[in-house]
């Protein structure tokens, strides 16, 4: 089975915001940077035209819920 492009673009989301709150907590984030615009830099380029700020929401939300849960 091969992952669509949206599929790929949530699991860079994803894998984005892991590596944005491991270099926060190593104050390797430049100053007021906020995890959207990490994503978006971040993002391999073929996968940007399928990222959006509801998606973004969508797999932050989903993170955050799922973090609250196991804690």
């Amino acid at each position: 089975m091969t992952l669509s492009k949206r599929e790929k673009a949530i699991i860079s989301i994803s894998h984005t915001m892991m590596l944005y709150s491991i270099r926060l907590q190593n104050d390797k984030i430049p100053e007021r940077q906020s995890v959207i615009d990490f994503v978006l830099k971040n993002t391999p380029e073929e996968l940007k035209p399928d990222l959006s700020m509801e998606l973004i929401d969508d797999v932050f939300a989903f993170i955050s819920e799922q973090h609250m849960e196991l804690s």
